[in-house]
């Protein structure tokens, strides 16, 4: 799927699935934790495999990839491993629990190219409707998932005239800017989907944030507090005695 390869081989997608896990410490100290963590459960839609397409709209190729699937308790150091086969380009797609009244289950928080010479530009979770099947809602779920690779740039023809030794023709001119149209309505599309990446970073990095506050605000426990108060007026009484 390479400029100069086009051999259509599946590349590599990891999905992660945006599955709070619970919080151990917390489950650990207070015995109301179990009822917590079935609460969570049940928020949580059924997590079944996706069938998957990738499309390489430089190309206009589309494969069915081989998915990896991590869990939010599981080791990420996956991702930093490169594919054996450099032909083969990395993708992670985040999926999170989708918004209530939607026809899918889950859907797509964020994509990206691990890659830099692949840029994902449209990522979604639809429903696939069976034949004969008018509910909505109940098929299987397909991830679709859209992307372009680094197009090389075309040097002009001989033909051409220089910018020294005339004026572009008519013609020239609106092919080029045909071309440079083409090329920011993908720009635009990469970078709309590098923003929602950002965007939900950044809300998770703020959840983090104000968790650790409110630990920080939280101090001691009370039973500490206690008890260091008792030693010291045993101390005290200690050496009034004295």
């Amino acid at each position: 799927m390479s400029a100069t390869d086009r051999d259509p081989s599946p590349p590599d997608a990891a999905t992660t699935a945006s599955i709070p896990e619970p919080d151990l410490e917390h489950s650990h100290d207070q015995p109301a934790s179990a009822e917590e963590s079935e609460a969570v459960e049940a928020q949580m839609p059924p997590f079944e495999p996706l069938f998957a397409l990738l499309t390489n709209s430089t190309t206009n190729t589309t494969v069915h990839p081989r998915i990896h699937y991590l869990f939010s308790d599981d080791d990420p150091s996956i991702l930093a491993t490169s594919a054996e086969d450099p032909s083969h380009r990395a993708l992670v797609v985040d999926l999170a629990p989708a918004a209530e009244g939607a026809s899918s289950r889950w859907d797509v928080s964020w994509a990206a190219s691990l890659t830099p010479d692949f840029a994902v530009t449209k990522s979604s979770v639809a429903v696939q409707q069976s034949e004969g099947d008018e509910s909505g809602g109940a098929g299987a779920l397909m991830l679709r998932v859209e992307g372009v690779e680094r197009e090389p740039v075309e040097m002009r023809p001989d033909s051409l005239p220089s910018s020294g030794s005339g004026a572009i023709g008519g013609e020239d001119v609106d092919v080029l800017a045909e071309d440079f149209r083409r090329r920011m309505g993908v720009l635009k599309k990469v970078v709309d989907e590098g923003e929602k990446r950002r965007v939900v970073v950044e809300q998770h990095e703020e959840v983090q944030q104000a968790a650790a506050e409110g630990e920080e605000e939280d101090g001691p426990p009370d039973e500490a507090v206690v008890d260091y108060d008792e030693d010291k007026g045993k101390g005290k009484a200690k050496a009034e005695d004295d």
